[in-house]
Parts: C-alpha cells; structure tokens; sequence
C-alpha cells in the first residue's frame, strides 16, 4: 500500500513539473528544471528545441564551412566533422559516406532534436564524385554532441571506439607528403627475431575505456601481456598494443569470415598508420602496423568498405588501367588525349578503385617529368622527379607501358609451426616499364629500380595507402579470410562494349570510302600532317644538312623537297586506307561485327584460336591505320574524338556505387602512345631463407641517378617529403636490397618513445 501511495506521489509531482514546463515552455526557468531533472533522473538532457533551424548560425555558415573542408580535403576522405556556434546551433559532416551507411538512420538517431540533413556530392576526377552528409542541429549541447557522434560512429565504422571529431572550419589541410619516413624495409629475419625468438610482448586495451589501460600501460600486470607465440597457442582475437610502444596487432582467425569482429577493423585502422608485415600459425593471423605516429590527416585510416571489400573477393587478380590505345580513345580536336578508365568488376564505384586510377595517373606523370598532366584530378605535384629527362623522350620508343605490380611488394618465409610475412617496401609498389602491352619486354632494370627507390622514398602517402590495401588483399587471400556480408557491387554492365556504336560508324564510313574520296582526304591529312609537324623536323634536317656540307639550298630546292614530303606521305595514306577499305570490304557480316566489338572492348575478346588470331590482326591493322592518320584528324571522315568522349561519359552518368561513382574516363595533354595501370596478384613471393632472399642487385641511394630539381617557376607542393634524421638512418642501415642483412635493434627502425597516449 505504502508503495502504491509512493507512486501515485511521483506521478503526480511529475504532472505538476510537466504542466509548469509547458506554462513556462522555453524560459531559463524550464531549461534549468528540465536539466535538474536529467541529472536527477541520470538521464540526457535536451536543451529547448523550439527553434528555426533556418534562423540559426549553423545553416547561414554550413556552405561556406563546407566548401572550404572540401578545398583542404580534395580526395576520397573519410571523418566526422562538427563546427560548434554561439546560439548552441551544431553543424555535422559526414564525409564520404561508406555503402553501408543508411541515411534513414540520421533521421532516428537525431529524432529528438529539430535538424535537418542534407547530401552533397564531391566531385572526384572527370565525372566522379563522393557523397558527403551534412546536418544541422539547432540547439544541442556538448554533451548531446558527443552521444551523437558516438552513434554516428557506429553507424559508419560498426564502432564506436576512439570516436574523432574534426573540428570545422578544418584547421589542418590534408597532407599528400609525409614530413617522416614511411618507407621501411624490414626483413623477414628483423620480424623473426623481434617477434619470435624475443618475444615482443603485447597488451590488451579495453576498447571502450582505453584511457585507464593506457596510463598503466608502461607497466603493465604480467599476467596480461602475451608474445605472438602466445597469441597463437590461446587463440587470441582483437587488436593489441606491443608493450613497449612502437606496434599494434590486429589478431583474426584464419578461414573465417572477418565479419566476425567488425569493431576491430576501425580501431586497426585508427591506432595504426602503416601495415609492416605479419605472422600466422595454423589457425591465427596477427598483422603487425606501426603505431600510429602520423595525424589522421596525414595518413588517413583506411576505409572500413575498402577492407571488407578485399575480404569479400575470390578473385585472385585485380586489375586497373587507362586505355589510352583503345580504337576511340586517343588524341581530340583540341590536341587533348581521353580514354576509358579500366578497373576490375570489384573495383568500380569503390575509393580503392578510385585510389588505384589517382596513382597510376601520378606513375605516368612523375615518370615523365611532370609533362602528362590530367586535366581534372589535379594532384599536388613533388618537388623532384626520378628521371633527369621525361623516360619516354630518353628511351625513344615508340610505346611505352608504365606498371604498377606486386612482383616483391611482400615476401613470405614458411617456417615449423608458423608463416612470416614482410612488406619490400611501405613507401609503394614496384614498378615495371615495358616496351609496349603486346610485348611484355622490360625497358631495363635500372629504370625500374630507380623509379621504385624514387617513388617508395617520396613519402606520397596515397601510393603507401596502395600498399597498405594490396598487403590486406594478399593476406586475406594467403590465409583464406572472407566476407560474406553485403558490398554493394556496382558494375555498370553497359560499360565494357558501351562504344561498339561509334567503332561501327568509324568501320562503316571506312569501308564506304569511294576511291576519288580516298585520294582527297589522303591529300587533306598530308598537308595537315606537313603544317603540324613534318615540315618543322624537315626544316631542322635542311638546317642541320647545310652547316654539316657548307652549302645553301635554293627555294626551288625546298619546295621540291616540300612536295615530295608531301606526295610520299599522301601515297602512303593513300595505300593504308586502301588496303583497311578492302579488308573490311571481304568480311562477313559476322566477322565484320566480330572485329568491331574486338576494336571496341580488346578486354572482352580472348585470342584463344586461328579464327580470333585472324581477329586480332584485323584490328591491328586498322589501329595502325588510326596512327597513321593522327585521330585528332578523324574530323575529316567525320568522326569527332571530343563527341565520343562526352557518348561515353554520358551513357555512364547513371551508373554509380550508393553514395560514389569512380571516374569513368581521364584527359590529358601531352600524352604520347602510352599506357598503364596497377597488376595487383593475391600471389605472395615464398623463399627458402631469411636472408639475401630480396630479388635484385645491392645498389645503395648513393648509386642511383640523381634526378635533377624541377625548373624554378614550376609550381612547388604546398606539402613536400624532407630528408629527417631517422629517414637517413633507416636508409642507411637498411641500404637497398643488399644481398646480405643484419639484423637491426627493434628501436633501431621503430622506436619505443614513451607517450602519454597510445595509438591515435
């Protein structure tokens, strides 16, 4: 009875406070007795929010805050930010949004405050973009905040832990060159003997208070920290920091599905800033990262979707590449190269895919000296080049393919009982040029050598981002880890034979050319070809005749030779064009379309018999015949390159990932007949030995072509890569691929620096 009486007391004292609340609605009065009754009650407590989000500082500065977070932040970059004004109104970006996100939950998760959201798309490259949410709030406190973006986090990243917030207007820009070494070479052995035989210990942070571990962390219960050896035989599961501070473990159970421990992935990814290598025993995977020295707007962590993508795939390849050779891709009007952007089916509409496309843009350039510039990425350039000349004008080829590969991106020793694996390097991928895509020739070894020391010692922190994924891809694939989850695959399927159209107008207007039209735009295109280019190299040739021999040529001479430029170059386009027109002429109806959808997709087509051998050569000589007419000439057959282009594009524009679409095409100028891409293996280099097992010579720094400096006008990065004590030491002691290693301290490569926090 007591009780009962108790009860009706609360009711009825609460219907009291309740009616006095709507008396007095938003008065400092109400707020202060609703904030009373929160704390009494130990519940949150909401400010007033009888407010016009409109009205409010928050929504008067939202596009002005925004615009400059994506002006610092051009890339794909993964945060929440929040910008905090006067009259207690918030702003909330989320930035690039990951598939799984869904945005029906900003609604709940926010439904006790007036907001309202809104979706932004950030353009990316020529027509791609991300998607960014942004929310206001009218009237929140801090606490309210710090809830939200708790939920928030769980919500983008499946944890909740370490939850950043970047303060906006963002203070930091984002950094493409690091300022410290991020390219270490640690051998196989180093990983042995640190890991192994002395036995580096490991503790366990509480993920949701990590702050009281940490402080005990120097010295922590013994009964608590575990070596790899241990992690091992007690099947240990999470993420780690080594006792002494420098690592971070993440341990997973190999053939097993990573969906497993989703909130481990963010706090890997958070507190550790490199991936180094690994170690496995029959039914454990224990990845070893740095921990994380670089701020996140430095070395970003990488994106939760990414991983669990690389998980997903059974592929044992992934691809990447810029057709620039395609039958319709090639030089336009405006003297501007275009072509398809190539990713794996996995790899459309994904920021991996996009990363891959961004740095095989930066081999090509870099490797030519800055002089292969994409018109739409703008990427900050480095302050020095690897080559004293563009490669492609110091080779002289004809062609020229540019590769990023995974031949001895990571090494791997299988020893009794357990598995090391080691990066070559965390500063990029090697590097291959071949003499042309039919023939897979290398240009040379030193080239390639040179280029990878260049690039890996740059400190460009997207190509060791590529690293970081391509080591997860290959450690997945080694150690039969999965995802069975929803990815949220995008292929546009109408992508790959999406210009069979205008390949079939090119070969109709080809095959229809009359002999008398033949004989005219054989004339036309040799008197562009002499006023674009011959006549320059010709008159350099007459220059250079007349000083060799002491003699001058009359006008009557030049003109002479002039014309025979001329009726040469005319004769010869006229014989191509004849001899393509016949060809095409002699074909079926079905060898004819087979030859079109060869010219316009060569990826779709395998060589597998005669009959596609035979293909194969067709097209070859009709891409010959493109060559040699220039296609920023197909104007005279009435074939516009820029029309393509925008066919192309266009078709496309409706094909995208949830919240992001990868670019579906690149222009450049001052292109020559190059190619690329990445030729990323799931394959892992297995040796024998510990030692001398790195494939190459024992050419130190020192040995390498020093590249010259660019041009003093040239536009500098506002960020670039300085030479620091520990960068010259890790060279130094790890030299370049030296037949024979010594085993350095670990506080040698990474030091054990106390510090008041771990990880981020």
């Amino acid at each position: 009875m007591k009780a009962k009486k108790t009860a009706v007391f609360i009711a009825v004292a609460i219907a009291i406070v309740a009616t006095v609340l709507f008396v007095l609605r938003s008065t400092p009065l109400a707020e202060s007795i609703k904030r009373e009754g929160a704390r009494l009650f130990e519940v949150e407590y909401i400010p007033n929010q009888q407010v016009d989000i409109a009205a409010c500082a928050a929504a008067g500065a939202a596009d002005s805050i925004y615009a400059d977070f994506r002006k610092k932040y051009r890339f794909h970059y993964q945060t929440i930010g929040m910008a905090s004004f006067a009259d207690s109104s918030r702003m909330i970006l989320l930035s690039d949004l990951p598939p799984h996100f869904e945005t029906d939950s900003i609604a709940s998760l926010f439904a006790r405050f007036t907001h309202e959201s809104q979706l932004r798309k950030h353009h990316i490259g020529y027509d791609g973009y991300t998607t960014d949410a942004i929310i206001l709030l009218g009237n929140a406190t801090q606490d309210n905040c710090d809830r939200l973006i708790k939920r928030l986090s769980q919500e983008l990243f499946f944890s909740d832990y370490k939850p950043t917030v970047t303060t906006l207007p963002a203070e930091h820009k984002r950094q493409y060159f690091a300022e410290e070494n991020i390219d270490y070479q640690i051998t196989l052995e180093e990983f042995n003997t640190w890991f192994i035989e002395e036995g580096e210990g490991f503790i366990s942070l509480n993920q949701t208070d990590s702050s009281q571990t940490v402080a005990g962390a120097n010295n922590p219960d013994p009964a608590n920290v575990m070596t790899i050896s241990q992690m091992f035989s007690t099947r240990q599961r999470g993420v780690f920091f080594s006792q002494e501070p420098g690592f971070v473990a993440w341990a997973m159970a190999k053939n097993a599905d990573i969906g497993e421990q989703l909130g481990n992935i963010r706090q890997f990814t958070l507190d550790a800033d490199l991936i180094l290598g690994a170690l496995a025993d029959s039914t454990t995977l224990v990845i070893i990262g740095r921990e994380r020295q670089a701020p996140l707007h430095e070395l970003p962590p990488l994106q939760i979707e990414s991983i669990l993508l690389l998980a997903s795939t059974t592929e044992k390849e992934l691809s990447q590449s810029l057709d620039i050779n395609d039958l319709m891709a090639g030089k336009m009007c405006n003297l501007h190269d275009w072509c398809p952007t190539y990713l794996s089916r996995e790899l459309e509409n994904t920021e991996f895919g996009d990363l891959m496309t961004i740095t095989d843009v930066l081999l090509k350039d870099w490797s030519e000296r800055g002089t292969i510039k994409e018109s739409h990425y703008r990427y900050p350039e480095p302050g020095y080049y690897p080559f004293d000349k563009p490669l492609f004008r110091k080779l002289g080829l004809d062609e020229l393919v540019y590769n990023w590969n995974t031949a001895g991106a990571m090494y791997a020793i299988d020893r009794e009982g357990y598995t090391i694996y080691t990066l070559g390097r965390t500063g990029s991928l090697p590097v291959s040029y071949f003499n042309s895509q039919q023939r897979s020739q290398s240009v040379g070894h030193s080239y390639e050598s040179q280029a990878y020391h260049y690039f890996a010692t740059l400190g460009c922190t997207d190509l060791a981002r590529v690293v970081q994924y391509t080591a997860l891809y290959q450690l997945f694939t080694d150690n039969n880890i999965s995802y069975s989850g929803d990815t949220y695959p995008s292929f546009p399927k109408n992508k790959p034979f999406l210009l069979m159209k205008p390949t079939m107008q090119l070969l109709d207007t080809l095959r229809q050319l009359s002999s008398q039209r033949i004989n005219e735009l054989a004339d036309s295109l040799a008197s562009r070809s002499f006023h674009s280019y011959q006549k320059e190299h010709v008159d350099k040739q007459l220059s250079e005749n007349e000083q060799k021999y002491k003699f001058a040529y009359t006008e009557e001479n030049i003109d002479q030779i002039y014309d025979n430029v001329h009726r040469n170059t005319k004769a010869s386009l006229c014989r191509s064009l004849t001899e393509v027109k016949n060809m095409l002429c002699g074909l079926s109806d079905e060898k004819y379309r087979q030859l079109a959808r060869l010219l316009s997709y060569p990826r779709g087509v395998t060589i597998r018999d005669r009959e596609s051998y035979t293909t194969w050569l067709q097209a070859r000589r009709v891409n010959r015949l493109m060559r040699e007419v220039g296609k920023n000439n197909l104007d005279l057959i009435g074939m516009d390159l820029g029309k393509v282009k925008n066919y192309f594009a266009a078709n496309l524009s409706g094909n995208s990932g949830r919240y992001m679409k990868t670019s579906s095409l690149i222009v450049t100028y001052n292109d020559m007949l190059t190619t690329g891409g990445h030729n990323l293996s799931s394959r892992i280099n297995r040796v024998n030995r510990m030692t001398g097992y790195k494939q190459g010579g024992s050419r130190t720094p020192s040995d390498y072509e020093k590249p010259s400096p660019p041009p003093s006008s040239q536009k500098q990065p506002a960020s670039k890569p300085i030479a620091t004590s520990h960068n010259k030491a890790a060279n130094s002691k790890a030299g370049i691929k030296k037949t024979k290693q010594a085993v350095r301290p670990r506080s040698d490569v990474i030091p054990k620096t106390r510090r008041t926090k771990r990880g981020l």
